[in-house]
Parts: structure tokens; sequence; C-alpha cells
């Protein structure tokens, strides 16, 4: 659940029903978080939940006071070593599924994280483009044919 009210998606939903600079509750309940069964749906052979899991885990467990998360998550090994550029790819990788579980094609995708004017800016400062947008695109490509364990190279 923390990974769908995290991704570009809702967000971009969320500001869609927003009318000033805070978010009441009666908004809160009205937007779309998916159903627990929505996670079912395979990419290749891998189901979204187990996918989300694995890339929430990543993105979360970077530090041995959050061990117990990982425990519960079914993981045992140490925590993961905090990567930028890792982190970019998990990021996109958890975005890419959400698009897709929201049954959003990659051309509204593309015009969705255009919305995104600080991520942009912040890519282009970096990389000179839109390196968030392209991974999140490519791999709901790599995703919609079935392939969950390419990583994306820009």
């Amino acid at each position: 659940m923390l990974a769908n009210l995290n991704s570009l998606v809702l967000d971009y939903i969320a500001r869609q029903k927003v009318q000033s600079t805070h978010l009441n509750w009666y908004i809160v309940e009205q937007l779309p978080v998916l159903l627990e069964e929505v996670y079912s749906h395979n990419f290749g052979k891998r189901d979204a939940g187990s996918l989300v899991r694995e890339e929430v885990l990543k993105l979360t467990y970077t530090a041995h006071d959050i061990e117990p998360f990982a425990r519960d998550m079914g993981y045992d090994g140490p925590p993961f070593i905090w990567d930028e550029d890792d982190r970019r790819h998990s990021r996109a990788r958890l975005d890419a599924l959400f698009f897709l579980l929201y049954g959003i094609d990659r051309d509204d995708a593309a015009y969705i994280l255009d919305t995104f004017p600080i991520v942009r800016k912040r890519d282009e400062k970096a990389f000179g483009r839109y390196v968030s947008k392209e991974l999140t695109l490519a791999y709901m490509s790599a995703f919609e044919a079935g392939d969950t364990e390419s990583r994306i190279s820009l």
C-alpha cells in the first residue's frame, strides 16, 4: 500500500482532486488505491505483488534498525547499500508497474510524467535529460513483454 500511495500515478490523480494546498480526508478516501487482488497480475513469470515487495524492500531496508521490517518481508540478508542509481531504477520499476496496474498506456504515462517539473529539472540538471521518464517508460515496455529481470541501461 505504501508503494501505491507513493507512486507518481497516484500523486498525479491526487493533484487533480486537490483544490488547495492541503489534502483533506474526504479526498484521501476517494483516491483509487489498488485492491489487493490487483497485485496477482502476472508480468512474465512473476506477479506484481512480488515485484513491488522486492523493490520496496530494496528502497526501505538500508539500515539495521529496519531489520524487523525486512524479516517480516521474508528477507534474511544484510541491509541494502544506499546507491542512488539503484534507487532510481527501483523507483522507475515501481512507477512502471503502477502505471500498468492502473491500465495506463505509454502515451498517457509519458504525459503524466511530464507533469512533474521538479523531477524533470532535477534529472536535467544531473543528466542533461529526463532520465526518470525514460527509465519508467522503458520498464513499462519490459514488463509488458514479460521481462521482469533486465536492468535498463540508458
